[in-house]
Order: C-alpha cells, then sequence, then structure tokens
C-alpha cells in the first residue's frame, strides 16, 4: 500500500494513477512551507530463474520511450491484490511463466516526494502458462534466458531499467550475507 500523506493534506490533482498532496509544515524556525507528495500505485519486480545460472530478463519497447530497453518481468500492484499476487501476475503476463516457488527479497517504501512501496522477489519452480505471455497493449516484450554472470554484468553496466533490483542482483553476488541467502534459495533448484 502506498506511504500515505499526513492527515491534514489536501488532494490537489486526482489523476487515472496517481494522486497530488499539498500541506503546511512548520519548519525548525517557526515559519511554514508548503510541502507536495505524488502517490503512486505499489510496483513489484520479479527475478525467475529456471535453473541455478539462468534467469529470465526481458527486451521491452514501449511507445513513450525512444530506445528498448533491458528489465525483469514486473509492473504496479492493481487496486486490491497483495505485492505476492501483483509479481505472480506480472511474471506470468510478461514471460508467460509460472513460478511455484516464490521469496520476497525486500520491499522499501519510499516516503519523500514520490510515495509508494516497491517490492522484489525470486522466483524458481517456472513452468510454462498454457496460454503463454500475455503483453498489454502498450508493451513489446521479448524474453530472454540469460546467464546470472552476464546479468550481474548488465547490472554493472547499468543496462538493466530497475536500479532496485539491480543493486539487489549485485548484493547477491558481492555481499557475503545476499549472497548466503540466494544460495539457500536456490539449493532447492
Amino acid at each position: 500500500m502506498p506511504v500515505p500523506p499526513p492527515p491534514h493534506a489536501d488532494k490537489v490533482f486526482s489523476g487515472k494513477i496517481i494522486d497530488v498532496y499539498q500541506w503546511e509544515q512548520k519548519m525548525y524556525d517557526g515559519t511554514f512551507q508548503t510541502f507536495e507528495t505524488v502517490i503512486r500505485p505499489d510496483t513489484t519486480t520479479a527475478l525467475p530463474f529456471l535453473d541455478r545460472s539462468t534467469v529470465l530478463v526481458t527486451k521491452q519497447e514501449q511507445p513513450h520511450k525512444s530506445e528498448p530497453f533491458w528489465d525483469l518481468p514486473g509492473g504496479r500492484v492493481d487496486p486490491g491484490e497483495t505485492h505476492e499476487q501483483a509479481v505472480a501476475r506480472e511474471c506470468r503476463e510478461e514471460t508467460g511463466h509460472k513460478a511455484s516457488r516464490w521469496m520476497e527479497w525486500h520491499r522499501q517504501p519510499y516516503n519523500g516526494v514520490l510515495r509508494y512501496e516497491e517490492s522484489f522477489f525470486l522466483a524458481s519452480g517456472l513452468t510454462l502458462h498454457p496460454n503463454g505471455n500475455h503483453e498489454d497493449a502498450g508493451e513489446r516484450i521479448t524474453v530472454v534466458p540469460m546467464a546470472w554472470n552476464e546479468l550481474v554484468r548488465m547490472c554493472l553496466a547499468r543496462k538493466i531499467r530497475s536500479r532496485h533490483a539491480a543493486i539487489a542482483i549485485l548484493a547477491m553476488e558481492y555481499e557475503p550475507e545476499s549472497k548466503q541467502r540466494l544460495a539457500e534459495f536456490l539449493s532447492t533448484v
């Protein structure tokens, strides 16, 4: 659920995807300033493992982006969905695969000018969904099986769109505690 604004904030704009709030905030020197925040839907991202050393990544095109980009499956959490339901749906829609095992790696709340929560999940036990993938009208997605070490290189080169996913992947490769946590998850793959 997006991080709410202060209780005394006024909604000044309500869009199809975002809401904008304003409120007066007392400063340390006793003066007041107007603060604003944008509330957007939460997002979730999947790192689906085909096997211990191969993951599914996506190469995507979208009409409002000038260049194709590399990313992991994921997207917005729809109203009434949990992060777990959303990541399973997004993975199925964007890759055509259903996962039998999920692990929430982390969830990060953003509580600044932009407010929402971002979650990141590992997935394994992938099977092709009978209906394949189902892209949104504004997406062209190519699913690419990729070796783990190549994904790490892409993260180091900043070629993965999702920065929070890239940082998590780099931690899994280089930070001992995260590396151990990944190894435990992959021990059953």
